[in-house]
C-alpha cells in the first residue's frame, strides 16, 4: 500500500473507532478469514495497528506532562512528576486503551496460523505483528515494571487465567518481548520500498531490543549491577549495529555550504527535515506525516510569537542547563559540577565557539533565525533602558525595539528552540506541519552501545565505546584534536559514563529521550559521578538569563532594525549583560521521588516513580493484579 494511501487510512481511523466500535469485536472469526490470505488486506489490518501503537509527533506523554517538559530541558514545571506530588493512578497508560491493540495483535497472529500466505509474504505479516506485540508491551514494562504479558485472544469466552491475568514477573516480561523481537527480526524484511518507509525493519527491530536491553541493565530495573545484563544488553546492540549496518542504515550526512548566516560545515537540524523516503538512512523508526493529509502544530507552537501571533508562550523553550550541555567546537566539556558555564572566560560569550549541534537547537539573542522567507532575519531578545544615548550625547526614549522578557507571550529562559524547526515551512503551514517523528535514529544505536561498552565488564570494550562517540561527533563536526577523540579525553574529570550521558542529552535534546534517560539512570535523585550531580533541588523554572542592552554611545546602533541587524555574529556579547532569572523561594525546584532499592521500596507506600502504580479501576475490575510496591496495599516486587 502506498504511503500516502497508509496516512490517508490512519487519519480516518479515530472516525471509524468512535463511529462503528471498529475491529472491537468479541468473536474474532467476525472477521472475514479471507483477508489474511492476501497480504495487501492484512496490510489495511495492521495499518489500524501503527496507528494504536505508534505515538505522534512528540512521543507519548507520561502522566500530567509532556516527555520534554518532565526532564530539565525545558522550564516547564506544571507537572507533579516533577514536583513530587503525583496522586495514585496519575499515569494511566495500564488501561485497556493500551491492551486493546494487543488483543487485536493476538487475534491477527491466531487468524494466521490457517493463512495460505507463504514465503516472504507471510513473513512481513508475522515480523510486524510480533514487533507491535513487543513495542506496546514495552509501553508498560518500562513505567510500571512486569505486567500480563498477553500472548492469547482475550475475549468474553476465555479462560478466567487469562481474562483476569496475573501479572508476569519483569524478567518473564523481558523475555517474552525478546522473543517475539526474535521472530520479528528472523521474519521482517531488511528495507521496503520508499513508499511504504513507515513499516518496520529487522534493523528496527534489532535496535529497538538494543534499546530495551539497555534499560533492563539500568539502574532503574538493575539496582545490584548485575553484569550479566550488561552482557545481553552490549551483544544485543553488537548486533544492532552490524545488522544496521549491512542493511544500509548510517549517520546522515549533514555537510552544509557556509554562509554569513550559517557559518558552520554541518547543519544538524537536516536529520529532522530530510524524510527516510527521501533517502535519510538514519531512520528507523518513524511516525510518517505527509502535507495535507496528516500533520501536527509543532511550527506554530515553538517559534516566537512574534511570527506566530500565538496567544500563549511557545513550547521547548530551553534552559540554560541544557544551553550549557553543548560542549566547546573542541568537544571539552563546556559546564563544571555546580553547573557553570567554563567554555569561555567571558559568559556572555557563551555562543561562540560551540558545537555546531548548540546552532540547530537553540536559537539566542542576536542570533540568525530564518524563517517566513526572511533568510537573513535576526533573533533578538531583550529588554532596553528607558532612554539610550547616541554618539552625539542625544538621548531617545527606547518604547518599540525592545523584547519584554517578562511577557507572558516569550520565552522564560531567553532562548528559543531552533531543533527540527524547518524554515521552508511558513503561513498557514505552521500549523499542519509534515515533519515526520523519528522515533529511533541509527544515532541511538550507536550510543546504546557506548554506554554498554562502558558498563560491560569493568570498561574492557571502552574502546568500542569511543569508537561510538567518535562517529557521533565528527558527524557533528566537532574538530577531531591531535589526538583524533574528538575532545573526549580533554576532561579526564569526567567518567566516560557522563560522557556518553551527556553525549544523549545534545545528540538527543526535544526527542523524547531524556526524562526516560534521568529515570532510568537514577539521574534524578542520585549523581551520576562527580562531576553530573542529581537533579532533585534543582530550580529549572529559573534557569536562563534576561538580556539586557548596555546604555553606552556604541548601543545607538539598536535604534535602527536595520542596522543593528548588521551587529558581527563575534560582537553580539560587547552589547549586553546577563542577568541570572529568578531562583527566589516562589520558584519551584525538582522533587522526583523514588526508592531505588528492593528493600528501599518494600519500606515505602509514599509513591515511587521509578514504577507507577496500577489505576485502583484496573485493580478493582482485575482482582488477579497485585499493586507495585512503593504504593498503598502494595505487593509486587518490580525487581524480581
Amino acid at each position: 500500500m502506498k504511503i500516502k494511501s497508509l496516512i490517508l487510512y490512519i487519519c480516518a481511523l479515530p472516525i471509524l473507532v468512535s463511529c462503528s466500535d471498529f475491529l472491537d469485536v468479541k468473536d474474532p472469526a467476525a472477521i472475514n478469514p479471507a483477508i489474511w490470505n492476501d497480504e495487501s488486506s492484512a496490510k489495511l489490518y495492521l495499518n489500524d495497528l501503527y496507528a494504536l501503537c505508534m505515538p505522534g509527533f512528540g512521543g507519548d506523554g507520561v502522566g500530567d506532562g509532556s516527555l520534554n517538559n518532565l526532564s530539565d530541558e525545558t522550564s516547564d514545571m506544571s507537572s507533579t512528576i516533577l514536583l513530587g506530588t503525583l496522586t495514585t493512578g496519575g499515569v494511566g497508560t495500564y488501561s485497556s486503551n493500551t491492551y486493546q491493540p494487543i488483543r487485536y495483535i493476538n487475534i491477527a497472529l491466531k487468524e494466521m496460523a490457517s493463512s495460505t500466505l507463504t514465503g516472504d509474504a507471510r513473513n512481513r505479516v508475522l515480523g510486524q505483528l510480533y514487533f507491535l506485540r513487543a513495542w506496546q508491551h514495552w509501553k508498560l514494562i518500562n513505567l510500571y515494571g512486569g505486567v500480563p504479558y498477553i500472548r492469547d485472544v482475550v475475549d468474553y469466552q476465555s479462560a478466567d487465567s487469562i481474562l483476569n491475568a496475573p501479572r508476569n514477573k519483569t524478567s518473564e516480561c523481558i523475555q517474552y518481548l525478546k522473543q517475539d523481537l526474535d521472530l520479528a527480526i528472523k521474519d521482517l524484511p531488511a528495507a521496503w520500498t520508499s513508499d511504504e518507509y513507515g513499516r518496520i525493519t529487522r534493523g528496527a527491530a534489532a535496535a529497538f531490543l538494543g534499546r530495551v536491553l539497555l534499560f533492563y541493565a539500568s539502574p532503574q530495573f538493575n539496582p545490584t549491577n548485575d553484569n550479566s545484563r550488561w552482557k545481553d544488553a552490549y551483544d544485543a546492540n553488537i548486533y544492532a549495529r552490524d545488522l544496521c549496518t549491512q542493511d544500509g542504515y548510517a549517520l546522515m550526512d549533514i555537510s552544509s555550504p557556509q554562509t554569513t548566516q550559517w557559518p558552520f560545515t554541518t547543519d544538524f537540524n537536516k536529520i529532522f527535515i530530510t524524510k527516510k523516503s527521501d533517502g535519510n538512512k538514519e531512520v528507523l523508526i518513524v511516525t510518517p506525516y505527509l502535507q495535507a493529509l496528516k500533520y501536527h502544530g509543532y511550527e506554530n507552537s515553538v517559534r516566537p510569537n512574534e511570527i506566530t501571533n500565538g496567544t500563549g508562550r511557545p513550547s521547548n523553550c530551553p534552559t540554560w542547563d541544557l544551553v550549557i550541555s553543548f560542549p566547546m567546537i573542541d568537544g571539552k566539556v563546556a559546564f563544571d559540577k555546580s553547573r557553570k558555564f567554563i567554555g569561555n572566560t567571558d559568559i556572555k560569550k557563551f555562543y561562540l565557539n560551540r558545537d555546531p549541534r548548540f546552532y540547530a537547537t537553540i536559537a539566542y539573542n542576536g542570533c540568525y533565525y530564518p524563517l517566513e522567507g526572511n533568510a537573513t532575519r535576526k533573533q533578538w531578545f531583550y529588554t532596553c533602558p528607558k532612554t539610550i544615548t547616541d554618539s552625539l550625547g542625544k538621548k531617545t526614549t527606547i518604547t518599540y525595539y525592545a523584547e519584554n522578557t517578562t511577557s507572558d507571550k516569550t520565552s522564560p529562559t531567553g532562548f528559543y528552540c531552533r531543533k527540527m524547526v524547518n524554515p521552508a515551512i511558513s503561513g498557514d503551514e505552521r500549523a499542519k506541519t509534515y515533519t515526520d517523528w523519528i522515533v529511533m535514529r541509527y544515532a541511538e544505536v550507536l550510543l546504546n552501545l557506548a554506554e554498554c561498552s562502558f558498563e560491560y565488564n569493568q570498561g574492557s570494550n571502552s574502546e568500542v565505546g569511543y569508537d561510538c562517540l567518535k562517529q557521533i561527533r565528527a558527524r557533528a563536526g566537532i574538530e577531531p584534536g591531535g589526538d583524533g577523540y574528538y575532545g573526549l579525553k580533554s576532561n579526564p574529570e569526567f567518567s566516560p559514563i557522563e560522557l556518553v550521558m551527556n553525549e544523549r542529552r545534545v545528540e538527543f535534546a526535544f526527542e523524547g529521550i531524556r526524562f526516560f534517560d534521568l529515570r532510568r539512570r537514577n539521574m534524578f535523585t542520585n549523581n551520576l559521578g562527580t562531576n553530573i550531580l542529581k537533579i532533585d533541588g534543582f530550580k529549572k523554572s529559573g534557569s536562563g538569563y534576561k538580556f539586557t542592552l548596555v546604555n553606552t554611545k556604541d548601543t545607538a546602533i539598536f535604534l535602527y532594525p536595520a542596522k543593528r541587524d548588521t551587529v558581527k555574529f563575534e560582537n553580539i556579547s560587547k552589547y549586553f549583560t546577563l542577568t541570572p532569572m529568578s531562583t527566589g523561594p516562589l520558584v519551584k525546584s525538582i522533587a522526583y521521588k523514588t526508592a531505588i532499592t528492593q528493600d528501599e521500596l518494600k519500606a515505602t507506600a509514599d509513591g515511587s516513580y521509578n514504577f507507577f502504580d496500577i489505576p485502583s479501576a484496573i485493580l478493582t475490575r482485575s482482582p488477579a493484579l497485585i499493586q507495585t510496591n512503593g504504593w498503598i496495599s502494595n505487593g509486587f516486587d518490580p525487581f524480581e
